[in-house]
């Protein structure tokens, strides 16, 4: 399982956003094949436990989302 925190002031449709690109991430990213992402809410938004370049990567796509890019 993979965790995701989400900063608290992050709106609820953007975790929703998030949320929706991590379940298509995990269909059809060959890196992240079949994950099994939880997303948790916290004081900032990061990818705990990864620091692989995938989870980099996927941070920033998510940081995207946040930043409605």
């Amino acid at each position: 399982m993979t965790t995701i925190s989400i900063a608290y002031e992050v709106p609820a449709s953007t975790v929703e956003a998030i949320r929706a690109m991590l379940d298509e991430t995990a269909l059809r990213d060959v890196n992240w094949n079949g994950a099994d992402f939880k997303i948790v809410r916290d004081d900032f938004t990061c990818i705990e436990g990864n620091e692989s370049h995938e989870a980099v990567a996927l941070l920033n796509q998510i940081q995207d989302i946040i930043s409605g890019q």
